[in-house]
């Protein structure tokens, strides 16, 4: 297991929250999101998420992306057909399931 610097772990995951919430801010992208999502947030007024749990959410997500990208980036000594698999199913489960998984909570979508 490669040596990971868990403190830049932990501010890659911080500056990932901080750009998502400014690329859903008003300055950018909330009137597009909220025209795209309107149905969803009708259907969840009566009931809608508790924020900590998608910030919560959020926040994992990006930091188990960050540790994965950690892990994933460092220059392995032998190449094979089996490490090239493990790799990209790595990079699948925790880059691509990681972003379908906050975006889920936010849009309030089952598992």
């Amino acid at each position: 297991m490669p040596q990971v610097n868990y403190l830049a772990v932990l501010v890659a995951a911080v500056a990932s929250f901080a750009v998502g919430a400014v690329w859903y801010s008003p300055l950018l992208f909330t009137r597009a999101w909220l025209a795209e999502n309107g149905a969803m947030l009708e259907k969840n007024k009566l009931s809608p998420p508790s924020m900590g749990r998608l910030l919560a959410t959020s926040f994992a997500t990006a930091t188990i992306a960050a540790y994965a990208m950690a892990v994933l980036l460092v220059p392995l000594q032998h190449h094979s057909f089996e490490i090239g698999l493990r790799r990209g199913f790595a990079a699948g489960v925790c880059w691509i399931a990681t972003a379908f998984g906050s975006s889920y909570a936010f849009e309030a979508r089952t598992f």
